[in-house]
């Protein structure tokens, strides 16, 4: 079968013939491990001249880009490696009949972020997982996710996985819709080996001492992301920044001051969520996000008096022009657009992103564009505070039809073959192995080496290519970096904090006025119960 596989891949890179599972625009796309490999042998016996859509019309990373191909001198660098032992890179040593729980039968996955680029992919990645599970894998996923869920969900549909994040576990487990998984894990040979998932992590995501979910990827941390290219051309040095708030005042001025664009901004932000300000916080040495004291207490330091050095300068940065206006109406995709775009000095995201913009670049990298990772302002003590991704999770629902079959799957990813498939994508059409070396395609080099999950959720994971240019500096920083608590209450920190900050930068309430607002209506929602 696998070699079978491959004969249909390479028979697909080599003449283009791509298959269309559904319509892409604003649809759902739902696919099936055993439609995907029949479609797949009717395009070669048919001869069919289809070509493939773009890579860049998902919502993943590569989405930030209309232009996806390296450099040449990027590819060389990151498209392949070189092993010893390919084998133990592609995962073809394991034994996943050994290794993961016995099951059968059909498995149905809501997806969001995992999966294909495009529909065709979506049903490649659904072929290549139920063929390394020995199930028949259908994956659906919604344009608008987290409504989806909630509507299938209240509607009773069966699915046997379900993509989620940690606020939404949270009422999930109120609800009584997740599986108690604790012993599943305790006992499974990969989950349950704390090689593979340390301890530590699986704390992080206990309900009431219980686990209801495995994780779909390590979570990094945001971080600052320069235009190390417009910086320089600015005669700023990216490695002598002052990291204090008038310092990044003074490079997003300077780097103003030079662009030629009239819609060059020196930050851009998502404040309706206020998702993106840790760096900023960092700097008066507070905690974004809802933060619990020893008594089990709840507060949101960011509402606090403390806070309004770090609000009394985004509103500078506002009333100088230099904070990008979109910035109270713009999403994390609008954002990453303008910054891929050379449209903005600085802004926070994820680790992971700082590579993806890189290979996005084409042939402007370096020299006109290049994203530097930075760790943002020092506190008082002279560290640096960060903030850790809330947890992306899989979680069983009570319903599911195949609970055997998920748990399977859930285990195959924190496996060497899962880490590839989540990561660098689909043996033979994102990747291949020539010569003892694995090498990406071209299309495996515009998906930026993320199908989901761009750092494992394993530590026993061997990355089998190099990394994006720039990652791994950005993740030098992830020391400084701890998780956001998440509570049931996360999402009304996020609508409160976010319509405030904006309400204060844009002066239609004071600093003043604006926290003590704030604050009081955090309390009234019961997201700030401390006194």
């Amino acid at each position: 079968m696998k070699k079978k596989l491959q004969a249909i891949m390479s028979g697909m890179l080599a003449a283009t013939l791509l298959l269309s599972a559904c319509q892409s625009s604003g649809t759902a796309t739902q696919v099936s491990s055993e439609t995907a490999a029949t479609t797949a042998d009717s395009v070669l016996t048919t001869g069919s001249t289809a070509t493939s859509q773009s890579a860049n019309n998902s919502a993943a990373p590569t989405a930030a880009s209309q232009s996806a191909a390296p450099t040449a001198a990027a590819s060389a660098a990151d498209s392949s490696t070189s092993a010893a032992d390919a084998s133990s890179l592609t995962g073809e040593t394991e034994d996943l009949d050994a290794l993961l729980t016995p099951a059968s039968g059909t498995v149905k996955i809501l997806t969001s972020v995992t999966g294909g680029k495009d529909d065709e992919e979506m049903a490649l990645f659904a072929q290549q997982l139920g063929q390394d599970t020995g199930l028949d894998v259908e994956m659906e996923k919604p344009a608008d996710y987290s409504t989806a869920l909630q509507q299938k969900l209240a509607a009773g549909d069966v699915y046997d996985l379900i993509y989620l994040n940690a606020p939404d576990q949270q009422n999930l487990v109120n609800q009584g819709v997740l599986t108690d998984l604790t012993d599943r894990i305790a006992q499974s040979r990969i989950l349950g080996d704390t090689a593979v998932v340390a301890a530590s992590e699986w704390e992080q995501i206990k309900i009431d001492g219980k686990l209801y979910a495995s994780f779909n990827k390590k979570e990094v941390h945001r971080l600052v992301n320069l235009n190390a290219a417009a910086a320089r051309s600015a005669g700023i040095d990216p490695d002598t920044i002052e990291p204090t708030l008038d310092g990044y005042y003074n490079v997003m001025k300077a780097m103003k001051a030079q662009a030629s664009a009239t819609d060059f901004y020196g930050l851009s932000l998502v404040l309706s969520t206020v998702w993106d300000l840790q760096p900023w916080f960092s700097s008066v040495g507070l905690k974004t996000g809802i933060t619990q004291d020893a008594d089990g207490n709840y507060d949101v330091p960011i509402s606090s008096e403390a806070s309004k050095p770090v609000w009394t300068w985004l509103k500078k940065l506002y009333d100088e022009g230099l904070l990008d206006p979109d910035s109270f109406t713009q999403s994390s995709g609008d954002m990453r657009s303008k910054f891929q775009e050379g449209k903005v000095a600085v802004f926070v995201d994820w680790a992971a992103w700082t590579g993806l913009y890189n290979v996005n670049a084409d042939g402007q990298y370096p020299d006109e564009f290049e994203a530097v990772a930075l760790p943002g302002t020092k506190t008082a003590d002279g560290d640096y505070m960060l903030a850790r991704g809330d947890a992306s999770l899989w979680a069983i629902p009570v319903n599911a039809s195949n609970p055997d079959g998920a748990f399977r799957v859930l285990e195959y990813f924190g496996t060497q073959t899962g880490g590839n498939l989540l990561g660098i994508g689909i043996e033979g059409y994102d990747w291949t192995v020539e010569n003892g070396s694995i090498t990406l395609t071209d299309i495996g080099q515009s998906h930026g080496k993320d199908h989901g999950a761009p750092v494992s959720l394993s530590d026993s994971y061997l990355t089998p290519v190099a990394a994006n240019p720039g990652f791994e500096n950005a993740m030098t920083y992830l020391k400084y970096a701890t998780p956001e608590l998440s509570t049931d209450k996360t999402n009304s920190y996020k609508e409160i904090a976010g319509r405030y900050a904006i309400s204060m930068i844009q002066g239609d309430l004071s600093i003043d006025e604006g926290l003590q607002q704030m604050r009081q209506a955090l309390k009234d929602a019961g997201v700030i119960t401390v006194a």
